[in-house]
Parts: C-alpha cells; structure tokens; sequence
C-alpha cells in the first residue's frame, strides 16, 4: 500500500498486513442477520498478535531513528500492548522495561505476563493505588534507571496511543477501505480503550472521503463522555503535528455505551456468553478485556435493529487470545 499522505511518519514493518475480512456465517444465521464480517486483526502475527502492533511500526521506528536501546512503557499485567512491544523488543535487537499495574504481586505466571518474562522484557508490578496516583514517578524512577546504567530509554504510553501511534489505523483505514470499498455503507464497531484505535480510524476515514461509514467505539475503560473527551484530545493532538487536512470540530464520534460491566479487564455474564458463542459457533477467540464487550455491543445492536438499513456491519477484531488464557476460571465446563 502507498503511504497514506505526504507527512505520514516512517515506519518499520512488523505485522502481517494486509489482515483479512471473513463472513461470520455461522453467527449470522444464529442471529438471524444477513451477513455480518469480521477484519481479523487479531492476525497481525503470532507473538505480536492485535490492534497494538500496528501502532508500534511507527513507535519503533522512531525509537530506531533516536538510535533508542530500551523501550520503556506501561498496562496492566495483562496487558496486549506490553506483550507486543516485549515481543518486537526481541525482534529488533532492542531492550524492553514494563511497568504494570497489578492488585496481586504475587500473581502467577500466566497469558501475557508469562509471556512478557519469556521475551526477555524486565518486569515491576505496582499495585493499583500506587500506580493509579504515582504513574508519572514511577515512569520516571525508571527512565532515570536506564540512563543510570547506561542505556537509552525510549518511552510511550500504554496503548501506544499518541499522535505517532495514531498512525497504524489511519493506514488500516486504507486498507478497509481497499478491501470494502470507499463508496459502501459501512458499520463499523470497535472497543475503545485508550483511544488511539478509534482515533485513527476516524481521521483515517475523513481523509479518505468516506462519507457512508460509521465508526463505533465500544468503551471498555470509562463512560462514553470520558473515551469522547479523549478521543477529542487526541485528535487536537494529532491532526495540527502532521498538518492533516481534518476539521477536529466536525469529525462526529461515536461511542457505544453501557459495555464496560464493572470496570476495566472485568468480565461479565454475558461479556463470557459472547466468548463462548463466537467460539462455537466460528471457532474465533475473543478475549475478557476488549473484544468480548465491543463483540456483546455489536450482537445487541444487530439485535436491536440498529444497523443502518443496507450498511455492511463489521466487527474490528484487536487481538487478545493470550489474555484469554489467563482467565480459564471463568469458564465451568461439563463432561
């Protein structure tokens, strides 16, 4: 694929692009709907499986071009951004720190914390507390220590969600695009964490003139109105630094609320029902924390006749097979 626009910022190519777009047949006839579809980009890779490695094929590349040896971020322990970035780590030769926000310090090993240590990524565990009202000293007690012992520490956020971030969806964007046609009416639902998914999308989709798709972001971290504020943060952030041609103030978001359950990485009933439908019925993985809450918001719009009459619905699909594992309790099984 061309590059995306005349500023589009260097990347390195890390996932397995393009991703494909399936037709979840099963689950259609199950729901009674015509055909929905899937983008799979829980199959940008193995190891660096997910939404977040799109994000890191610009944040690397910079990384590189500051001649950076460590590579400092942040998440909880389960974290699919933090696997990533402890896998690409690996992968280009360079180091990797994470700082995660834990209630239990002695968790065991498991899903992306175990793999996380298998890549070779030094790990702390914060408690919540701690992490929640020290974050920004605990970043800096460890960009110190790097430099301290003679590295070069290059540090971003969890998600990887800044303007540089941002760029991974504009281009996956083109590549919807490409793959559905600009022209069609397009419904299209993804969860929406820290933001900068839904975020390129939506520059990604004013860019590219495509006037007929709706982009819906299913909160999984706080309130609509809060994803919204910080959606519009990031767009104030983004759109000037690469001079792109995108009125902040008449770009419409969209935010899907009452998903989140109790709160952020905590399943609920039906959140689990939706995991075990998708999976016997197209034998896809979602995951606790993302995709089985945007997943149970697309079913109950589908359900409630709320998909634009001729629009193709399609679920974005971000990832998280490895944080499933983690999580075999909320499972009974019969035999």
């Amino acid at each position: 694929m061309p590059s995306m626009h005349p500023n589009e910022p260097e990347r390195i190519k890390l996932a397995q692009l393009p991703t494909p777009i399936i037709t979840l047949n099963n689950l259609s006839r199950q729901l009674n709907f015509e055909r929905l579809l899937m983008k799979r980009d829980d199959l940008t890779g193995f190891e660096v499986s997910g939404n977040k490695v799109r994000k890191l094929e610009y944040i690397v590349a910079d990384a590189l071009a500051n001649d950076a040896d460590t590579l400092v971020t942040h998440g909880g322990f389960q974290s699919n951004h933090c696997r990533t970035t402890a896998a690409i780590g690996a992968r280009v030769g360079l180091r990797v720190r994470l700082l995660l926000r834990c209630h239990d310090l002695n968790v065991p090993n498991d899903g992306n914390l175990f793999l996380d240590r298998v890549f070779g990524a030094k790990v702390s565990l914060h408690d919540p507390d701690q992490y929640e009202h020290s974050l920004q000293k605990i970043i800096n007690s460890a960009m110190d220590a790097e430099r301290a012992a003679g590295h070069t520490p290059y540090f971003f956020p969890v998600g990887a969600s800044v303007p540089l971030g941002c760029w991974g969806y504009i281009r996956c964007m083109a590549e919807l695009v490409e793959e559905l046609g600009r022209d069609n009416c397009v419904d299209l639902f993804c969860a929406t964490g820290s933001v900068g998914t839904q975020t390129g999308l939506i520059i990604g989709k004013t860019l590219l003139n495509c006037d007929k798709w709706r982009i819906v972001g299913v909160p999984i971290t706080d309130s609509a109105k809060g994803r919204e504020k910080a959606v519009r943060e990031l767009l104030r952030r983004t759109i000037p630094k690469y001079q792109l041609e995108v009125d902040e103030a008449e770009v419409p978001i969209e935010l899907l609320d009452g998903f989140i359950g109790e709160g952020y990485g905590i399943p609920y009933p039906e959140a689990i029902e939706t995991i075990r439908l998708v999976a016997q019925t197209e034998g896809i993985l979602l995951d606790p924390t993302y995709t089985s809450k945007a997943m149970t918001a697309m079913i109950s719009v589908v359900k409630a006749g709320g998909i634009r009459k001729g629009a193709i619905p399609i679920f974005l699909h971000t990832g998280g097979a490895f944080g499933l594992m983690a999580r075999r309790d909320l499972f009974q099984f019969h035999t």
